[in-house]
């Protein structure tokens, strides 16, 4: 028995039916939430409105984005349109894909990022290998004819800029410019002599003494033996007068001789000794470059140090400078300081423990007067520094980790210790061209760095705080 099984007839491309269980919400845009438009697939496979996409390429002008609006994944090369989620997208839904795109063809500011959209695309598309065939001569590629082929500056469309290539570049020019000025310096340096009267008298050497000695006059040299021999130092030639130099062991005889060493003398003890940053540098170059690495690392340990190892020659003349009280005169380095008040162990305590880089901005604060530039610098160091410092202790806070402060401490400390060790150990190996490159590099180039690490952290922060 034969069994006849009626065939449908079939539908015509305008007559079929839409696909069961598919709807508009299987195919809207992540960004708009609406149907997709020219929908553009990224590498790591979501899809967005080409619009949408390119606005959210253009939110960060100057800079571009190049992550994803969904995952924060970055794509790589430039997004294409999904030929077949587009026909796919257009054929279900008609209607409301035609009028999307007329209302975002009717938006100039759309079209407008767009177009930058695709002309960043071409310009970074990979181009094909030039011809193999060897270029035929042409006046007009030769100098100075070949000006008329400049590609023209469009001050719409600028050329793309590497932020990090511009920082790369002003690190190299800065690095030259550091060089050339300590090959000035070496050739244009202060004689001893010259540095030796920047020195406060109570700290002269014998060798020191025999030194100025023997700068007086030529007449005088027929005593310097006579200093060296019985070690005349600072103080002891702080306390010379006529009798001392009338009688043994120095016997000078000469009124005239003994009126003007006695008058360069007094001149010494009335001069005004104030040092300034290169002169300190010179005089004690291993505790500067001490200061400089352990107070960019370690300001609140490092000030405690001086407290209770360095009170008189360094930490006194700090805390009077930066902390400085009401009445305080500026006084000699030769003579004692007066014990700071309780004003100014408040101010000190308050700002160690909760900013103490703006105690070296206080302290760098004093030489404007003399160095500008180089207070602006340090200036601007210890405010990135103190942004750090603050983001670092906010950060254990919120995370209930500030009982780990010691660990990381002392960690960081060690770290530190470990790779200073060699150089300690070679220091008196060290060249002078080495250590003064160091001491430059720490003060003119890290506070770019330090901006660079500041940014970063800020920005990583920030890109956390849209994930959650």
């Amino acid at each position: 028995m034969d069994v006849h099984i009626p065939v449908e007839p079939e539908l015509s491309e305008s007559e079929e039916e839409p696909v069961a269980g598919l709807s508009a919400s299987e195919f809207t845009c992540h960004c708009c939430y609406q149907v997709l438009v020219d929908p553009t697939t990224l590498t790591c496979g979501h899809s967005f409105c080409r619009h949408c996409l390119a606005n959210w390429w253009a939110s960060a002008l100057p800079r571009v984005r190049i992550d994803c609006p969904e995952c924060r994944a970055l794509w790589t090369g430039h997004p294409k349109v999904n030929i077949l989620l587009r026909d796919a997208v257009e054929k279900l839904f008609p209607a409301e894909v035609s009028r999307r795109k007329q209302a975002i063809l009717s938006d100039p500011g759309f079209c407008r990022i767009l177009q930058a959209f695709q002309q960043y695309g071409n310009r970074q598309a990979p181009r094909a290998a030039p011809p193999q065939n060897p270029p035929q001569f042409n006046i007009l590629n030769q100098p100075p004819f070949n000006m008329l082929n400049l590609q023209q500056f469009d001050i719409f469309n600028p050329p793309e800029m590497n932020i990090r290539e511009v920082c790369d570049g002003l690190v190299l020019m800065l690095c030259c410019i550091a060089m050339v000025l300590l090959v000035w310096r070496g050739f244009s340096a202060e004689s001893s002599h010259e540095l030796l009267l920047s020195k406060p008298l109570s700290r002269w050497s014998t060798d020191d003494v025999t030194l100025w000695v023997e700068h007086l006059s030529v007449w005088t040299n027929q005593y310097k033996e006579t200093f060296r021999r019985e070690q005349i130092n600072g103080r002891l030639l702080f306390a010379l007068s006529d009798e001392g130099l009338s009688a043994a062991p120095f016997s000078i005889s000469n009124e005239s001789h003994r009126r003007i060493i006695l008058e360069e003398l007094h001149r010494l003890k009335q001069r005004r000794v104030s040092l300034s940053l290169w002169q300190y540098k010179d005089l004690n170059l291993g505790k500067t470059l001490f200061l400089q690495m352990t107070l960019h690392s370690f300001p609140r340990l490092t000030l405690l140090y001086l407290f209770l190892f360095d009170y008189g020659d360094v930490f006194l003349p700090f805390i009077h400078i930066s902390c400085p009280a009401q009445t305080t005169q500026d006084s000699l380095i030769d003579t004692p300081l007066e014990r700071p008040g309780w004003s100014q162990w408040a101010e000190f305590l308050l700002m160690y423990f909760l900013l103490p880089y703006q105690l070296l901005s206080a302290f760098a604060w004093h030489w404007m007067s003399v160095h500008y530039w180089t207070a602006s610098a340090v200036m601007l160091h210890a405010v990135f520094l103190s942004v750090l410092d603050v983001y670092f202790f906010w950060t254990l806070l919120k995370r209930g980790e500030i009982r780990t402060l010691p660990k990381k401490i002392w960690q960081e400390v060690l770290t530190v210790i470990t790779g200073a060790s060699s150089f300690v150990l070679l220091w008196p190996l060290t060249p002078l061209f080495f250590c003064n490159f160091v001491f430059y590099f720490n003060l003119y180039i890290c506070p770019f760095y330090t901006a660079a690490l500041v940014k970063r952290t800020l920005l990583q922060t920030d890109t956390q705080q849209q994930r959650i």
